[in-house]
């Protein structure tokens, strides 16, 4: 049953969309990114621009290497640059008033999310939960990092005897509290200052916890089998499996395996986003039905 899901969840695959969770978090940067632009063309205060400027930069550098990463897959070059207009993710790796073309990001990855369904996506997510875990992490730490800069900033840029005065003190002061690190040098002296700084903190501490555990079992997990040593597993397991069965019809029926914890609740999940894909499936046709005017008698 599991194997006939996958088959069929491959062959919903549309062929532009690479790892579901990997296709959100570009969706994720480029909404991210594009709010650093209207920050950087509406009129806030300076402390704020320059924090958005300089978080954009890490991000405009993921579209590039994205943009590279697809481009080599691509097989030949001309179906990404040209069919699936990976030019416009070009244009939007650049910097500068560039960044707009960045909502074409976001529209791809709404149109693929869409076409792969999400009961798909949310498979895709159990089945590879340590690599979306890892892009959580990054996400998370970007966001925490510009917005928790941007919030003790905005209390302590104008107060007496403070040292978070501008974008940059506070970036750093961001980024070295998030790490745990806290040199200390940079310390807020307002009560909203302080309170920013719990909150930071406080992320700080669960999302680098997070990202011990995801290098822990990276380099401590075993590395995946050949394929000749995989054969010979399962063939050794195959004729284990047959002599358990034999002894099994010996000596008598046995009572029915129980499925683990972790199994069922993946069932439950996958059964719930069903129903939910369902009735959101019964509004949509609801609302066209009611959106088309009557015929004319």
């Amino acid at each position: 049953m599991t194997t006939q899901a996958a088959s069929d969840e491959e062959r919903q695959r549309p062929a532009e969309l690479q790892a579901p969770g990997y296709e959100i978090f570009i969706g994720l940067l480029a909404i991210i990114s594009l709010i650093n632009l209207a920050i950087s063309v509406l009129p806030f205060n300076a402390n704020i621009k320059t924090i958005a400027q300089l978080l954009d930069i890490p991000i405009t550098f993921i579209f590039l290497v994205d943009f590279a990463s697809r481009l080599l897959r691509s097989h030949p070059r001309r179906t990404y640059f040209i069919d699936q207009r990976g030019w416009l993710d070009l244009l939007g790796s650049l910097p500068s008033f560039f960044k707009l073309f960045r909502i074409f990001r976001l529209v791809r990855v709404t149109r693929l999310m869409s076409e792969y369904g999400l009961s798909n996506v949310v498979r895709s997510f159990l089945k590879h939960r340590a690599d979306n875990a890892l892009l959580v992490v990054i996400f998370m730490v970007l966001v925490v990092i510009e917005f928790g800069s941007m919030l003790v900033v905005s209390f302590e840029a104008s107060a007496p005897d403070a040292n978070i005065t501008t974008g940059g003190d506070a970036i750093w002061w961001a980024f070295v509290s998030i790490t745990t690190v806290g040199y200390g040098d940079k310390f807020p002296v307002t009560l909203g200052g302080r309170v920013s700084a719990f909150l930071v903190l406080a992320a700080g501490v669960g999302l680098f916890g997070v990202l011990s555990g995801f290098l822990a079992n990276f380099f401590l997990s075993p590395s995946e089998p050949k394929a000749d040593e995989t054969a010979a597993v399962d063939e050794t397991a195959a004729v284990d499996q047959t002599a358990a069965v034999d002894q099994t019809a010996a000596a008598g029926p046995a009572a029915p395996a129980v499925a683990t914890r972790s199994s069922a609740d993946d069932v439950a999940l996958l059964q719930m986003v069903d129903d939910l894909e369902s009735r959101i499936t019964a509004v949509r046709l609801l609302i066209a039905e009611r959106a088309t005017p009557p015929a004319a008698t």
